[in-house]
């Protein structure tokens, strides 16, 4: 051999996409998807328990419950609240008297993008529950 230095220069080019591609599926894509996950399912959370209060506000109130519990599962039945049919009940401590509480408890499935990796808390089953004294109880139930 006569001394001569071989280079890798050749060889090397395209190792910083190659490291880019690696990089970016395997720790930045899986991020990016867990921060829309749990995102979403905290929004979803959210309206969830917006929703309840706001059921259970409007039967503090007297207002129909057939009305109260129709609006909400509505509320929740948006296309990019969840994935399933939601459910809306509302239950009292005793009975529908002033003073007595009344308890509205809305539920439904988050949506989920399907990675194993990303487990959702309750398997993305929400439920909420809200609780108000009951104010007032008219002769006939307030319409919608």
């Amino acid at each position: 051999m006569t001394g001569r230095r071989r280079t890798f220069r050749g060889e090397q080019r395209g190792v910083s996409v190659v490291e880019f591609a690696l990089v970016f599926c395997f720790v930045v894509l899986p991020l990016m998807l867990g921060i829309v996950q749990y995102g979403y399912h905290y929004w979803a959370l959210e309206t969830a328990s917006a929703t309840a209060r706001e059921a259970v506000r409007r039967m503090a109130v007297g207002t129909q419950e057939a009305c109260t519990t129709t609006e909400a599962v509505e509320r929740l039945g948006g296309p990019a609240v969840g994935s399933s049919t939601p459910t809306a009940q509302v239950g009292y401590l005793t009975t529908r008297a002033v003073g007595n509480t009344v308890t509205v408890t809305v539920s439904l499935q988050s949506l989920h993008i399907g990675l194993p990796f990303l487990p959702l808390p309750d398997g993305g089953r929400i439920t909420q529950v809200a609780q108000a004294r009951i104010e007032n109880v008219p002769a006939t139930d307030l319409t919608c």
